[in-house]
């Protein structure tokens, strides 16, 4: 999906390699400390864990991991502190998933990780950029399709170091999505239903493929869910065909899973692109995962 960096939004543990950066507070008293983790592959990636303004070592927490904290952390820490300070959602920890490297590194990082599969020139009938411009990467079977890695890399080191290191945080995980980072999340849902509690999908690249993951098939694990699951869909009236009409079809499939445990969501942002949308949706979308009755 072709992305463009929109600079005016806010914008060894065990058997791997953890260094403890620095810890910053922010205004209203929030606080957060970066960490770097390497990959079995070599791939190196940023932790950066938020604690909540009244964070207590002694009460446990749910986290909320979100892709795409390159570009995203800004926007999605400072929704969740205003819906904290106001009280408005309960306590808990973000993890912001990036990397240091520039705009290109970016793409070539969320194109590699984020896609279920090496991209299929024949399927789709046409060829794609992740990024735009120099910082563009074409979509490749080189280039694509490590998801399952990424994922391996989420349960076998990342969750246990945040879960061992900070003992207080729980197994309850949230994520946020956006793009090629919600494609993943529909990934995560049909194959490692395990990893997420809930999620937050925001126009996600269901089209891949030739919409591939939209199967109801794919969706089967739900009938057997024994947790409290919600999920936040989003898109914006103004995107691309290929967003609007994949997320449509995600969303029957998704409100016709029949179980007690599953509360879902779908809102439809009225002349919102594909990231005027984000800030709305990051908002709602905290609000109906975390919000107090």
């Amino acid at each position: 999906m072709i992305i463009k960096h929109t600079k005016f939004i806010l914008c060894s543990f065990l058997l791997f390699t953890c260094v403890q950066l620095y810890g910053q507070k922010t205004g209203y008293g929030s606080s957060t400390t970066e960490h770097t983790i390497i990959s079995n592959e070599g791939n190196q990636y940023k932790l950066k864990v938020t604690f909540p303004a009244e964070y207590n070592l002694s009460e446990s927490y749910k986290t909320l991991y979100y892709l795409d904290a390159w570009w995203l952390s800004e926007l999605v820490l400072g929704s969740y502190a205003i819906l904290n300070l106001t009280n408005s959602v309960e306590d808990v920890v973000l993890v912001g998933i990036s990397l240091e490297g520039s705009e290109l590194d970016w793409n070539t990082q969320r194109n590699r990780d984020f896609t279920p599969s090496a991209y299929d020139i024949n399927k789709m009938g046409f060829q794609l950029k992740g990024g735009s411009g120099e910082n563009g990467v074409d979509l490749t079977p080189e280039t694509t399709g490590k998801a399952n890695a990424f994922s391996e890399f989420l349960n076998n080191k990342v969750f246990k170091f945040v879960e061992n290191k900070y003992s207080n945080i729980t197994e309850s995980r949230g994520l946020i999505g956006h793009s090629f980072g919600g494609l993943f999340g529909i990934y995560s849902m049909q194959n490692h239903l395990e990893m997420f509690n809930d999620l937050i999908l925001i126009s996600p690249s269901a089209w891949w493929n030739k919409s591939e993951l939209l199967d109801e098939t794919r969706f089967s694990s739900f009938n057997n869910l024994n947790r409290d699951t919600k999920i936040h869909l989003s898109y914006g009236g103004a995107e691309s065909r290929l967003i609007t009409a994949s997320n449509q079809s995600l969303n029957l499939i998704l409100n016709g899973l029949k179980n007690e445990n599953f509360n879902f969501k779908f809102e439809a942002y009225e002349n919102k692109n594909h990231h005027s949308v984000l800030s709305r949706a990051i908002y709602d979308g905290l609000f109906f995962l975390y919000g107090k009755d």
